[in-house]
């Protein structure tokens, strides 16, 4: 995955999801029977077109090479974020991330420790309501005292 380049002003990286190399598995093991040689072009296209990126004040996103899907929501704007894996993917240590905001929702597949990147979009997410209303009671007291 890429990094993302285009950060806002006062923002900052927090985390990235990769997409787990044990999503190749069965196409590897597939082309043993040749129908693998034809299967693994679409996961090694999403793992090097794929991104999903939290900063500390929006969640990133885009996946695909020809038909490209965006998201950029703002972490204000998150309803829910959710994760599922199968049992090669507890096995493996990857899943699937599942984020609906305001503007849609949007999937993540193969993606390596779903539940570190879920927490940490949680966790991002309390500090940017707290530091809203911090600021909001600031502003609301220097109303006050005008």
């Amino acid at each position: 995955m890429k990094t993302m380049g285009n950060l806002a002003r006062d923002e900052r990286l927090v985390t990235q999801a990769n997409i787990h190399l044990a999503r190749l598995i069965p196409h590897v093991v597939g082309m043993c029977f040749l129908i693998g040689f034809i299967t693994i072009w679409k996961p090694l296209i999403d793992m090097f077109t794929s991104e999903l990126v939290l900063t500390n004040k929006r969640i990133y996103g885009k996946r695909g090479l020809i038909n490209t899907k965006t998201m950029d929501t703002p972490l204000n704007k998150v309803n829910n974020i959710s994760v599922s894996s199968g049992l090669g993917g507890k096995i493996f240590g990857y899943g699937t991330i599942h984020i609906t905001s305001s503007s849609g929702e949007y999937t993540w597949s193969g993606i390596k420790s779903p539940n570190v990147f879920r927490d940490s979009v949680m966790t991002e997410i309390e500090k940017f309501d707290e530091a809203r209303i911090k600021k909001q009671a600031t502003e609301l007291a220097g109303a006050m005292k005008s």
